[in-house]
């Protein structure tokens, strides 16, 4: 039998495959609903049809056909890091973990049908190709120090740094009924920073504000009324009153950063990795493209 031929019953047997899944997924089942037949077999291991309504949810693919192949992907990634004796990562593994484990996405999986067996399954998975990719793949790419000044020429506005300023801020808080109290007390203090009674971070500390320091901050964030101020001021001038909705605020300049684009020696391992990965990840499609070559994969029209 050609290969044109084989390809044409592979077609055939997806299509039938898709019109079966599409009942269950459209319909809401869950795990318990779906009927567990093996939906295909790779290297002698098999898929149910319940691994491939889990994919689904999991992956947030709703194409069966491209659920499938990522389910083929994952089990080949499985048996050749078992074949290599790779170990998980338990570090990377509680990472990811915690990353997906809130409250708020443990109920969204519920929703799915996916328990956190589930999610531990699919996590593990990731683990174990990021380290399938870095043992295989990643550590032959090669980036040089052109591809690094290309990219970089090419995406220079990826590394641009807007304008920002860095202040201290001391806000007195105000309601309708003490508004004019917190004026003056905020007055009193603005005097005393002024005439180099106190310094500003004195201030703040007896007037117990611990969060003073608002760091860099881009100058198209800051409020409008402060933006307009800030632009005439200089490194050290403390300026107040500036009142808003809620507060009257003293404020001090620490810094201005001028727009500018970061220099290459700043960020050259921050491109190396954007390359590696990007170079990873092509390399590692071809790479699971020819192990599917040399794998026994069969896909069944339907349930076996």
């Amino acid at each position: 039998m050609n290969s044109s031929v084989l390809r044409i019953i592979e077609n055939i047997a997806l299509s039938l495959l898709v019109l079966s899944i599409l009942l269950f997924v459209n319909t809401g089942l869950s795990n318990a609903d779906v009927i567990d037949d093996t939906i295909a077999v790779v290297n002698d291991e098999p898929i149910t049809a319940v691994d491939l309504y889990q994919a689904m949810k999991f992956y947030g693919i709703s194409n069966p056909k491209k659920a499938l192949n990522q389910i083929i992907e994952d089990k080949l990634v499985e048996q050749r890091a078992k074949k290599m004796k790779l170990k998980l990562d338990n570090n990377e593994y509680e990472k990811a973990i915690r990353i997906v484990s809130t409250a708020k996405r443990l109920q969204t999986l519920k929703k799915l049908g996916l328990t956190r067996s589930d999610l531990d399954h699919f996590i593990k998975l990731q683990v174990l190709k990021r380290e399938l990719i870095s043992s295989v793949i990643r550590g032959n790419i090669n980036i040089t120090g052109d591809q690094i000044k290309r990219y970089y020429d090419d995406n220079r506005k990826r590394f641009k740094i807007p304008n920002a300023v860095h202040i201290y801020q001391i806000p007195f808080y105000f309601t309708k009924q003490d508004e004019k109290l917190q004026e003056l007390k905020a007055a009193k203090w603005l005097v005393m920073i002024q005439n180099g009674s106190l310094s500003f971070k004195e201030a703040a500390r007896k007037i117990n504000y611990k969060k003073y320091d608002l760091g860099w901050i881009k100058t198209i964030d800051l409020y409008p009324s402060f933006d307009k101020i800030i632009k005439g001021m200089k490194n050290g001038d403390v300026y107040g009153l500036i009142k808003t909705t809620t507060s009257y605020s003293i404020i001090k300049l620490v810094g201005k950063r001028q727009n500018r684009i970061m220099p290459l020696s700043k960020i050259r391992d921050r491109i190396k990795i954007i390359l590696v990965n990007r170079n990873g990840n092509d390399a590692f499609k071809r790479w699971i493209s020819t192990l599917k070559q040399y794998s026994a994969i069969t896909i069944y029209a339907k349930g076996k």
